[in-house]
């Protein structure tokens, strides 16, 4: 061969050569790596492990709101299409066991999984067929029959976890918990209640999987395979007492419906802890079907809708004068059915009466509107407005709801002649129930305010709990005071109170009426008040009926109370007084021989 074309030959394979290594070291070095990950994402099946969203329960532990994990089933159709069942069969001619095709496709894949699933086979079938990556066919089941047909090993049937959340109590304290909904990734968020405000520790972490498949589906032994386990939501443990809870809605219920009235709420907390046990709302809503309830109902009215707290306003306006050493509960007033200010404004009490001389202890008790601008009188507004803001009136609460109304108040510098009185009985500014119970909470707790709250404690998978901060007191008025203020409100549901209706057998009960006439609309705002045992009170509770029939909170608000504070002295275990029963076998002997 000529020298010249044997070097252009060698030449020619050096240069293919050069050429084939250099692609192949790119191929390895540089393109390889990312087409490893190709091909390796290419085989492998992700999933998400749903992290179980936390509990909600009552202070007992009794579970209102809870998770459960299901499954939506679907199928790889063009993988199912490749399926060939198998069968391990002994072969008579050798003796020896073979494994041997007995089924193809969907048809073969069907009749398995149609029995765990309680379908038809045929129509079964008919929805695995077709050219689609994941077609649903069955939704809703339940861990045990996934496992059910896991175990069957069908190539391009795969599951969709999720979880769905469940409500056991039904619409007991529906409007505290709210509802969730499912966002673009299949997570339950919360979206009303505490479901919403407590999201966050209540969703946890969710995990995630993954392994590699061949062609048909089958996993690869030796290919990566990876399993985080989802972190579980905590705990959200409430100071709701759930029996207490329903048997307030229930009368509320009743009330509101009896009555004709728009709405009702009943909320009691204990006043030196500021823990509720109650917070009731009429008509509440169905967490596990929010859209059959109006969307005005869906929310918790006892903590966003205001209104004019009318006569319970009084009991400020009280408390201050006797703070500020201005009156005594033994000064006399003499009280006209009428009256007119210096200013000009005049004044009439809710009922006629003849002119009476009445002792401040009697005008509260009597809840005169007249004695009690007179008793206003001897305050200088900016000194009533500053208690108004101590007694909480203005402000949020705190509590863990979302949505809380601060209530309106304006200081003194807003007031027209005529507002300057009426603030003196709880008209021309507004509060929600909340912010009442927790006025008269202040007096029950020896002239502490305690902020309400409605979370517990947290308690996360392993059971370590995390107790929620105890809110920090703020006094308003002294402890003397307090008393003195509770010895007044004691004589509110005694005989000749506007309040008879809410005593209770056995128990002192310390409370005041409400009665206001709705300034924006027809119709008035009835409410009651108060707390009990009245001289080491356990519970304090306020009810408000908007827009009732029947007009004065002693008849359609305090009855409600009655029923709902003696459930609640039974359940919490605080036997009757016995020198209070005494005291009424004294006065009522014959009643008590009758007993």
């Amino acid at each position: 061969m000529n020298p010249s074309r044997r070097n252009v030959l060698r030449l020619g394979g050096a240069g293919l050569f050069a050429i084939l290594a250099g692609r192949t070291a790119y191929l390895q070095a540089v393109a390889g790596p990312e087409l490893s990950a190709r091909a390796k994402a290419e085989r492998t099946v992700s999933w998400v492990n749903r992290a179980p969203r936390g509990d909600i329960t009552g202070r007992d532990g009794t579970v209102l709101a809870s998770s459960a994990v299901s499954y939506d089933i679907g199928v790889n159709q063009v993988v199912v299409a490749q399926y060939e069942q198998e069968e391990d069969r002994v072969n008579q001619a050798t003796g020896e066991t073979e494994s041997v095709v007995v089924g193809y496709g969907a048809a073969a894949a069907a009749a398995q999984l149609a029995p765990i699933l309680e379908l038809d086979p045929l129509e079964l079938g008919a929805t695995m067929v077709g050219d689609s990556s994941y077609a649903i066919i069955a939704q809703e089941v339940n861990p045990d029959t996934w496992r059910k047909i896991k175990a069957l090993g069908i190539p391009g049937v795969e599951p969709d976890q999720r979880t769905r959340r469940t409500y056991p109590a039904g619409k007991v304290a529906g409007n505290v918990l709210g509802y969730t909904y499912e966002d673009d990734t299949r997570r339950l968020v919360g979206s009303a209640g505490l479901e919403l405000t407590q999201n966050e520790r209540l969703s946890g972490k969710d995990g995630e999987g993954s392994e590699e498949i061949g062609r048909t589906g089958v996993i690869i032994p030796t290919g990566e395979q990876q399993d985080t386990a989802a972190v579980p939501g905590v705990t959200v443990r409430t100071t709701l007492d759930p029996d207490l809870q329903s048997i307030a809605q229930s009368a509320v219920d009743r009330v509101v419906a009896a009555e004709n009235a728009l709405w009702g709420t009943v909320v009691a907390m204990e006043p030196d802890t500021g823990k509720v046990l109650i917070l009731a709302d009429s008509n509440s809503v169905d967490p596990a079907d929010p859209g059959a309830t109006s969307e005005d109902d869906r929310a918790a009215r006892s903590v966003q809708a205001v209104f004019e707290p009318g006569s319970v306003g009084k009991v400020v306006t009280f408390a201050t004068a006797i703070e500020e050493g201005t009156v005594t509960p033994e000064d006399v007033w003499s009280v006209p059915y009428t009256w007119t200010a210096p200013n000009g404004q005049s004044f009439r009490d809710s009922h006629e009466h003849e002119h009476q001389m009445l002792t401040t202890a009697q005008v509260l008790a009597e809840s005169s509107n007249v004695g009690t601008v007179q008793i206003g009188q001897t305050l200088e507004d900016k000194v009533r407005y500053s208690y108004m803001e101590r007694f909480g009136w203005g402000a949020l609460t705190g509590i863990e709801m979302p949505g809380e109304s601060d209530g309106l108040i304006t200081g003194p510098e807003t007031w027209d002649d005529r507002t300057r009185y009426t603030t003196m009985f709880g008209q021309g500014l507004a509060t929600t129930t909340l912010q009442a119970v927790q006025s008269l909470s202040a007096i029950a707790n020896k002239g502490v305010r305690v902020a309400p709250r409605i979370v517990d404690s947290w308690i996360d998978a392993e059971g370590e709990a995390e107790p929620q901060a105890q809110p920090e007191g703020v006094r308003v008025i002294t402890e003397a005071t307090a008393a003195t203020m509770t010895e007044m409100l004691i004589g509110v549901t005694q005989e000749g109170g506007t309040a008879e209706a809410a005593s209770i057998d056995g128990y002192l009960v310390a409370g005041k009426t409400g009665t206001t006439e709705i300034l924006t609309e027809d119709g008035t705002v009835a409410s009651f008040v108060g707390f009990l045992p009245a001289r080491a009170p356990a519970l304090a509770i306020a009810v408000i009926i908007y827009r009732p029939d029947g007009v004065y909170g002693g008849t359609v608000a305090a009855p409600v109370f009655r029923e709902v504070a003696l459930a609640a002295m039974q359940s919490l275990g605080i036997a009757p007084d016995p020198s209070v029963i005494a005291a009424a076998a004294a006065e009522h002997p014959e009643e008590a021989r009758q007993r």
